[in-house]
């Protein structure tokens, strides 16, 4: 029976957030505080090990991901005062738990009811964008000898807190070894992101990807434990891992897929590597060995495919995925036009919040790199941005329609009362004619011009409303 064996792999989780934009200064005080969790990770320019991290997208991108590479000197020194100043204009920050926190959570098991896990964090790190997105993610290793596809899949699947909707399943929960007390993944999220919440009134937040990890995950199959040893012909092994399905060598195929699906979401750079993305994450499947027995130096365990796999590719799927809720969250506020309609700051900030998306990340083009442009617009195209773009600028565009339809509305009607003003006195004074000489004030207050005056401007109002009345019927 085939089983596919694992000669290395790399496991990520990402676990998107929103926040109140409004309140971008206060979290930031609150994760630089000295008793905070969380360590600032400033990217210089004089560092060679930066330099390389990030000299693979293109100039916009890097100022984007990567704001501090273009700090200046007296900026850096302000940086490491900690000055929120110079903080909350920057793009986005990065943070990683300190290594003391770090220890209480690395060593671990993950069980249910059926299944047992030793596992390690290698590292949990935090990206606030200024925007009201956030991305806590981590990479987990399994402590366990000859691993197979379906223990890297189960993992993955242990590891999100959505329960199924299916019965009789039991919520995995997360025993660490430095505390007794096992708690579920939910609660290590809420645990992680503690500062956050606090700040920003967690419940209330709105999250789309609140019940969930996202799993990104690479895994380089033994080609010893493989009947068929090109793996870009092997969908059914890619589909099980990028759906989590196990993967049942008894069952011909684990897919139905159509080939424009298929030209969607798979991707083939290397006979020896494919890729698979989907809405909830992303994965690399390789092999290490050819046909000849020849070992794939490009899937080796520090080599190129893997290590851009948890490096730039990882900052292209953090970089789709905060385009596509900013914009989902920007179609959920101008879906709630009742409540913004009467306040005009509230307007502001988000005509003003989507203008600054656009013009500082939004774009399609990221690096120079064929395979790097590849990926990210499978990505891109998967995610639907340009879709949600459209209809975001679209709803835009409704919005000051309508805004501007009011205006001229108030407008005219501002116009009407100052014309029925101004004709009751003009057609008084024109009757007067050449007398108007002899008029004293005293006839000005007399009752029967002020009666006269007031029911000329009535019958004035009246006239236009009727008009406007006439104008305003719907159409039969």
């Amino acid at each position: 029976m085939e089983q596919p064996m694992v000669h290395n792999y790399k496991m990520f989780f990402l676990h998107p957030f929103i926040y109140e934009d409004l309140r971008h200064l206060q979290i930031l005080k609150s994760l630089l505080f000295h008793q905070s969790q969380w360590q600032l990770k400033v990217y210089r320019q004089g560092c060679e090990a930066h330099r390389l991290r990030t000299e693979y997208f293109l100039p916009h991108i890097i100022k984007f991901l990567f704001p501090t590479m273009y700090c200046k000197t007296m900026e850096y020194n302000k940086i490491e005062q900690r000055d929120i100043r110079v903080l909350q204009e920057l793009t986005s920050l990065d943070f990683s738990l300190k290594e003391s926190n770090l220890e209480k959570y690395k060593h671990f098991s993950l069980k249910n009811q059926d299944s047992i896990y030793d596992l390690t964090f290698e590292n949990i790190n935090l990206k606030i964008f200024h925007g009201g997105v956030g991305f806590l993610f981590f990479q987990v290793a399994i402590h366990q000898e000859s691993l197979t596809l379906n223990d890297i899949i189960m993992v993955n699947q242990l590891m999100r807190p959505i329960h199924p909707l299916y019965q009789g399943f039991s919520m995995p929960v997360l025993t660490f070894h430095e505390t007794l007390a096992p708690i579920a993944m939910r609660d290590l999220l809420e645990i992680l992101l503690s500062e956050i919440h606090e700040v920003n009134g967690y419940p209330n937040t709105y999250n789309i990807y609140m019940d969930r990890l996202l799993p990104y995950t690479y895994v380089c199959l033994k080609k010893t434990s493989l009947k068929n040893t090109q793996i870009y012909q092997r969908l059914d092994l890619l589909e099980a891992l990028r759906s989590l399905n196990l993967y049942n060598p008894n069952k011909d195929s684990s897919y139905v897929l159509s080939h424009q699906e298929q030209e969607k979401i798979y991707y083939f750079r290397h006979k020896s590597s494919a890729y698979g993305f989907s809405k909830e994450g992303g994965v690399l499947l390789a092999i290490d060995k050819d046909s000849s027995d020849e070992v794939i130096l490009p899937n080796t365990e520090n080599a190129y495919i893997p290590s851009y796999f948890s490096t730039y590719y990882l900052d292209m799927l953090i970089l789709a995925l905060y385009q596509r809720i900013s914009l989902i969250n920007y179609c959920r506020k101008l879906s709630m036009i009742k409540s913004i309609l009467n306040d005009k700051n509230q307007i502001e900030r988000i005509r003003f919040d989507i203008l600054k998306f656009t013009n500082t990340a939004w774009f399609t083009q990221i690096t120079n790199s064929e395979l790097g442009m590849g990926i990210w617009k499978h990505w891109f195209m998967l995610f639907e941005n340009e879709v949600l773009y459209g209809e975001v600028k679209q709803g835009l565009d409704e919005l000051d329609d309508f805004l501007e339809s009011k205006r001229q509305n108030r407008f005219s009607l501002k116009l009407g009362i100052v014309t029925a003003l101004t004709i009751p006195p003009t057609l008084i004074f024109g009757y007067v004619g050449n007398r108007f000489d002899e008029i004293r004030f005293i006839d000005l207050i007399h009752p029967r011009f002020v009666i006269s005056s007031f029911l000329i401007f009535i019958g004035m109002v009246g006239l236009l409303f009727l008009v406007d009345r006439f104008y305003s019927r719907p159409y039969k």
